[in-house]
């Protein structure tokens, strides 16, 4: 072991040395670009509208194609933001014809490749297989197309998915920061919204919004096709035809959105004071991607922070050492765009990373430039073009961009010549017309503290805390539903508790219930799948608890002791993490169709407020939970508050339903638990029995 670590000591030496000895090399200049012919398109536009683009491309026994449909995210209101998205997401999981398991296996048994997915302007479909199944492969890209069955089970499957991954990326500024971008740039138009949606959109989403999206969206008269490959025009349109020649849908006409806001100075700052990170936006609104100076401010772009050696990240990382990577590229869309520069830097130094960044694009606009840079951007641009072309696929999706984004109809056969022709002049004027380094937008998401004040001298400056931010809201903050505290509010949610208690069994039954031993069948319904599981639950009021979960793999034990909490999972024992102690005692005035609730707000140990004729807001410490009433029978029908879910914190609802009668007290017996408006559980209790004599060493840990 010690040879090994000499050994390796003298060779990282002979390293060392030989880099501070070595001359310094360049690297060598782009040479003269080599020849590349776009493939050329032969078009056909068929009875139902769809219009179809056919390319031959024989090297491959390969056919692609791209199916593009006005149906993106620009098309949905923003409170129903991740519609289009799921409704793109959905195709692929089932049609009228087949399963999604199905398709899976349909695609795979023959190596191709289905796809579905939304962007801000168009969805698309597209499909890649062997020649000899390029017309299965046709026939599944119609079903999932014309066909998509848009299953519950599928709808609740893929809202689970979002909303777990929405509590994991909603804690991560990397994911936060551009969203908060978008929105302080673009303001309230189409393209500011998040595409996949937020927390609460989704759960605004039901199937028949999807459905209804769906109709109205994707039609023959609103989309385009290309084919490409080892296919002959002629075969291309044979295809189309067959699979698709009937498609038969009305197509809405397509809208005009409204132009983006003015850029302006501007500063939003995301407060998450646990980051030790901070990230950051600096930008304004970009140009739409038919904009006659798109191609010369690409090739700015790409010397100002499109690749390793562009200015932002050079000055950034490798000579201030504030980051690991710095960027900055355009959006480009249909009817407006974003141009967005982004880094990342540890707290102290994130006033001097935006100072960097603002320094960098002034001096940039004065000095656009330099002859080397202008020749290494085209030589890049030029070779980078012949190889993200080189497959079928990637061939249909640049046919289809001329027709959606409204380019001329050989832009693809000139793009190289056209980049050719572009002069240092012109970039230059281009970027004097574009950039404007006085009204720009500066974002950051960290800890805000540390940097809010230094980053006023950028425009008015705003901070709201990570946990507040909606990008849904007008104003960017969540609505928080304010309960106008007043005598007549709190005599009203009195007086809906006082119906409640007497229709349970009346206050001096319940408050004779000293302990409750609860017993009962659960169906979990989670990403993995659903699960069956007995439950049995006992209560020692005021604070002690216990639940058993048995699942078939393992049993899952959780307790409160009184003064603390342990769990168990099969033979393994341990103390509750300190967070979890509070949210596991909010079971105890929950429990048994919130039998706890109703007599603490009865006695005056909680405070109750009426917030609708048939709900209270029902608050004790730092625990709040809504309380709705079945009107017929004044007995409790949904316990709604926030709990920890599998992923993080969730808004919670328990339907009650099912009471029955034991010993005098009305007891629901059936449940269903809703967790940010997906269905988690469904309840069904097989035994109560109230003041069973459970004893203090029943929570003890073992």
């Amino acid at each position: 072991m010690r040879t090994i670590t000499l050994l390796t000591s003298i060779s990282l030496l002979a390293a060392t040395l030989a880099a501070q000895t070595a001359p310094k090399q360049t690297p060598p200049p782009p040479t003269a670009p080599r020849p590349f012919d776009f493939p050329k398109a032969t078009s056909k536009t068929l009875p139902n509208g769809l219009r179809v683009y056919v390319v031959e491309d024989h090297r491959l026994p390969l056919v692609a194609a791209t199916l593009q449909v006005l149906a993106g995210n620009a098309y949905v209101a923003p409170e129903k933001s991740g519609l289009a998205s799921m409704t793109a997401g959905l195709l692929r999981e089932g049609t009228t014809t087949r399963t999604s398991q199905q398709l899976a296996k349909a695609v795979d048994n023959v190596g191709g490749n289905l796809s579905a997915s939304a962007g801000d302007d168009i969805s698309g479909v597209a499909m890649s297989f062997m020649k000899s199944y390029a017309s299965l492969g046709m026939e599944l890209m119609a079903d999932i197309t014309r066909n998509p069955a848009f299953a519950q089970e599928e709808i609740d499957r893929q809202m689970r998915q979002a909303q777990s991954g929405f509590a994991v990326s909603y804690t991560n500024p990397e994911y936060l920061a551009p969203l908060a971008g978008a929105r302080a740039i673009l303001g309230a138009h189409p393209y500011a919204y998040p595409g996949e949606g937020t927390p609460a959109t989704l759960r605004n989403i039901k199937r028949d919004d999807i459905v209804g999206f769906y109709k109205a969206n994707y039609s023959p008269g609103r989309a385009w096709i290309a084919v490409a490959g080892d296919v002959t025009p002629a075969e291309g349109f044979a295809l189309v035809e067959k699979y698709f020649g009937t498609w038969n849908a009305p197509a809405a006409p397509d809208t005009k959105l409204a132009p983006p806001p003015a850029p302006k100075a501007q500063v939003l700052i995301v407060d998450m004071p646990t980051a030790v990170q901070t990230q950051i936006v600096v930008g304004h609104v970009g140009v739409p991607r038919n904009h006659p100076d798109y191609l010369a401010l690409v090739m700015a772009n790409q010397i100002f922070g499109g690749s390793f050696n562009s200015r932002i990240n050079m000055k950034l990382r490798a000579n201030e050492g504030l980051t690991y990577g710095a960027r900055s590229g355009f959006e480009p869309n249909r009817q407006a765009g974003g141009f967005q520069a982004s880094t990342f830097t540890r707290t102290e130094k994130t006033a001097d990373a935006i100072r960097m960044i603002m320094d960098l694009l002034k001096e940039f606009k004065e000095n656009p430039a330099t002859q080397a840079e202008f020749d290494e951007a085209k030589a890049y641009t030029l070779g980078v073009f012949g190889i993200s072309t080189e497959t079928s696929g990637a061939v249909a999706s640049r046919i289809l961009t001329n027709y959606v984004y409204n380019l001329p109809e050989d832009y693809w056969v000139n793009y190289r010549k056209n980049v050719q022709a572009i002069t240092r002049e012109q970039l230059s004027a281009a970027l004097q017309k574009f950039l404007q380094t006085d009204k720009l937008t500066v974002v950051a998401v960290g800890n805000a503290k540390e940097f809010s004040k230094a980053l006023e001298v950028y425009g008015p400056t705003r901070v709201i805390k990570g946990e507040d931010i909606d990008f849904v809201a007008a104003d960017l903050l969540k609505v928080k539903e304010k309960v106008v505290v007043s005598g007549a509010t709190s005599a009203a949610g009195k007086a809906l508790i006082d119906q409640a208690v007497a229709a349970m069994g009346g206050l001096a039954k319940l408050q004779s219930i000293k302990d409750i031993s609860l017993k009962g069948k659960l169906k979990l319904t989670l990403p993995q799948g659903a699960f069956d599981a007995t439950t049995e639950e006992i209560i020692l009021y005021p604070d002690r608890y216990k639940m058993v979960m048995t699942l078939p793999m393992m049993a899952i034990t959780q307790v409160l002791d009184g003064s603390a909490g342990w769990m168990a999972q099969g033979a393994q024992v341990m103390d509750l993490p300190a967070q979890m102690v509070p949210e596991l005692a909010k079971s105890i005035p929950t429990s048994g169709g919130g039998i706890g609730l109703l007599v603490a707000a009865a006695t005056g140990k909680a405070e109750v407020n009426a917030v609708s004729d048939d709900t209270v807001l029902w608050k004790s410490g730092g625990f709040e939970v809504k309380v709705t009433f079945d009107k017929a029978t004044h007995l409790p029908a949904k316990l709604a508050y926030k709990a920890q879910g599998m992923t993080g914190p969730a808004e919670t609802e328990s339907s009650l339903s099912d009471y029955k009668d034991v010993d005098g007290i009305k007891i629901a017996y059936t449940s269903l638990i809703m967790q940010n408006g997906q269905k988690m559980g469904e309840g069904a209790l097989t035994e109560v029995k109230l003041n069973p004599g459970v004893a203090p060493e029943s929570f003890k840990k073992k």
